[in-house]
């Protein structure tokens, strides 16, 4: 029950954008379309991350960004298979298992629009380069069976 709502849930994302791409591929090509379409789907994943990466005033505050993700992973434990593999005092990292938005853009033949969805985990990124450090190698919407974010205490002056 849990994976027919999650693709429930991914479809309905996923074939909005879908149709848009090719309601706005009759007036533009399909690359620009793709384009325009990929941005706002970054702008959307990359905002829905307020709901799982706290805001910190800074980098000493580290501790609490570790704690407070690890609450709000019950809030997205409804869509997301997730689990803590690293928690100490410089480094939380998680794996996700799936990706209901991904999985839905790849089933929908759209493929190319997944790593616009991760791609919202790196603008997150960028905009808290100054509190913590963020690495990713793997992550599903290239083709991994997983995603690993790892949030790093930046240690220094």
């Amino acid at each position: 029950m849990k994976n027919i709502i999650r693709q429930m849930i991914g479809f309905s994302f996923g074939i909005f954008y879908v149709f848009m791409i090719w309601y706005l591929s009759i007036f533009m090509e399909k690359e620009k379309a793709l384009q325009i379409i990929g941005h706002h789907i970054t702008r959307l994943a990359k905002g829905s991350l307020r709901y799982w990466v706290p805001y910190i005033r800074d980098a000493s505050e580290f501790d609490l960004l570790r704690s407070k993700m690890k609450k709000n992973l019950r809030f997205w434990s409804p869509l997301f298979d997730v689990s803590v593999v690293k928690d100490d005092q410089n480094t939380f990292k998680v794996h996700v298992h799936n990706c209901p938005f991904c999985e839905a853009f790849i089933k929908l033949g759209r493929p190319e629009l997944a790593p616009y969805v991760c791609e919202g985990d790196w603008e997150k990124a960028k905009s808290n380069k100054n509190k913590w450090l963020f690495d990713r190698k793997h992550q599903i919407g290239t083709g991994d069976s997983f995603c690993d974010h790892t949030y790093k205490r930046i240690v220094g002056p």
